[in-house]
């Protein structure tokens, strides 16, 4: 067989050669649509090759993006490391010290920015003096003392780049954790790493993505590589839709519509708000499934887009540290000749079965294996080719453990059937009176009581039992939410009179993280008395 290094070359060379035609579309915040096609979107990725030459930037220095997800976006996610640098996506919802601590520790020498960041960014400079240019992802630097322009930057380029030869190996990306338990740690995704993870996104057992389709990654492309879906898109020619700007479900649904996406992806609060915006509408008749991440989709969410839009939703789990994408929750072939709905709707909402290549491990506080018996609780290890195998500067050493596998920080729980499923994280699992309870299972629950928009559960200290649970809950408008109701809703769910909170609390919102997820930490904080 042919030696070739597996590299994002491998990913965008076909891009104009064989899917020439295909489309790229790019809403930006403003509303208006930019398209163009991928012959176009390769001459300019060719030219901001060209352009990083001329800013000086050697092989290996890292060009950072603080950006929405667009088109540009996408000329950087293989302008980058197709030219030996190494990419760095920056959270755009982090506070600028968060920011500034990200850009030095990454050692980040160019900042490609969107024109909505530029104070942020201003605000930053003068606590990271590794920076040496930043690039405004407009036709003007926007004020920006020192910026430059990326159109016309693009403009005095050439539209060609001699490929260089990479080291598979070498480093294509960084992406930093969310810090949730104390700073953001980095992540460098190898050349190797990007090029099969994107083979596995595009497979069946992935996200099943192929030319026909049409993709929009509402995943912001800031967080792991908006989930693999831009690298797969391209390596396979599917058609491209971005979203940028604050979610609105109105303009979404608009575009999700008229764009006639056939695969989408993000977290289920997306999804969450966008059902009745999808409602007024005729049926997305092209939309093919949802991928859900970030936490466990609502059984009533699922039940919801099954039968009022005939969509699919399919929960993906994984984490920065997996590239992300490490299993997918498909049903399997042996469910399609049983009258189960119950069954298939179950499998659909775990964490699913591990893709080709990635190996899960489900383990007890003394490291040995539990058994995948629907039952036996552990934490969650993992490992496979594009599976981290440190962070960046040698932080979080323990995580890793000497036989070769990540400690995800998850715990799990294996099915006879192959699947696991995501039982909590270990952070915020409520230990109450020496016994166990999952917050996941109960948020789950309450969600699925109607009137009920969010819910997340945490838990408070005790003096007596050390911990209990605490509710807060999201109503719908205009809906009153009894405690004793809910109470009589989890009961009939199956949980104990030991395991319902004893508190309640109903908010406007749960505050979500950066990239989406209920904000437990700062739940934690506000009712820890």
């Amino acid at each position: 067989m042919m030696d070739m290094p597996l590299s994002t070359w491998m990913l965008f060379n076909s891009a104009a050669k064989h899917h020439g035609r295909t489309e790229i579309a790019s809403r930006a915040p403003d509303g208006s649509l930019h398209r163009y096609t991928y012959a176009e979107f390769s001459d300019r990725t060719l030219r901001l090759m060209g352009v990083l030459d001329g800013l000086e930037v050697a092989p290996g220095e890292r060009v950072a993006t603080l950006a929405w997800n667009s088109y540009r976006h996408l000329e950087a996610y293989f302008a980058v490391p197709c030219s030996r640098r190494v990419l760095h996506t920056l959270n755009v919802r982090l506070s600028p010290e968060e920011l500034a601590f990200v850009i030095n520790d990454a050692d980040d020498r160019v900042l490609l920015v969107d024109p909505d960041f530029v104070g942020l960014v201003a605000q930053v400079l003068p606590s990271t003096p590794g920076v040496r240019h930043v690039v405004v992802l407009s036709d003007s630097a926007q004020g920006l003392p020192g910026g430059l322009a990326y159109e016309a930057l693009l403009g005095e380029a050439e539209p060609s780049y001699e490929q260089p030869d990479i080291d598979e190996w070498s480093p294509a990306g960084i992406c930093y954790t969310s810090g949730t338990t104390g700073r953001p740690k980095g992540v460098v995704y190898s050349h190797r790493s990007t090029f099969l993870h994107a083979l596995a996104c595009s497979s069946m057992a992935g996200l099943a993505i192929g030319p026909g389709d049409c993709v929009l990654p509402q995943v912001p492309m800031f967080h792991a590589n908006a989930w693999g879906m831009p690298y797969a898109s391209v390596a396979v020619g599917a058609k491209l839709v971005f979203y940028a700007g604050a979610f609105a479900p109105e303009p979404f649904a608009d575009l999700l519509c008229d764009e006639r996406v056939t695969v989408t992806g993000a977290v289920p609060t997306v999804w969450i708000g966008l059902a009745d915006a999808l409602a007024a509408r005729p049926r997305p008749q092209s939309l093919r499934h949802i991928v859900c991440g970030g936490s466990q989709p609502p059984k009533a969410l699922i039940e919801r887009y099954g039968k009022d839009f005939g969509v699919k939703i399919i929960q993906a789990w994984g984490m920065t540290e997996t590239s992300p994408l490490a299993s997918m929750a498909w049903p399997q072939e042996w469910m399609r000749d049983l009258d189960e709905p119950e069954l298939i709707a179950r499998a659909r909402s775990q964490a699913g079965v591990p893709l080709p290549g990635i190996e899960v491990s489900i383990r007890d506080p003394n490291g040995a294996e539990v058994a995948f018996d629907g039952e036996s609780m552990g934490a969650l290890h993992v490992r496979g080719p594009w599976v981290a195998d440190s962070y960046l500067h040698g932080q979080g050493a323990e995580s890793f453990s000497q036989d070769g596998w990540f400690n995800t920080g998850d715990v799990a729980i294996g099915s006879p059937d192959g699947y696991f499923v995501i039982a909590d994280r270990t952070k915020d699992l409520i230990k109450s009176g020496g016994e166990w309870i999952s917050s996941v299972d109960m948020e789950a629950a309450i969600m699925a009581m109607p009137g009920v928009v969010e819910a997340a559960v945490i838990a408070i200290p005790d003096e007596r039992w050390m911990e209990r649970p605490l509710a807060c809950v999201v109503p719908a408008a205009g809906t009153a939410l009894a405690p004793d109701a809910i109470r009589s809703h989890l009961e009939a769910s199956g949980f104990a009179s030991w395991q319902l909170p004893d508190r309640f609390e109903t908010l406007d919102e749960i505050p979500k993280t950066a990239v989406g997820k209920f904000d437990k930490k700062l739940l934690r904080t506000r009712f820890a008395q």
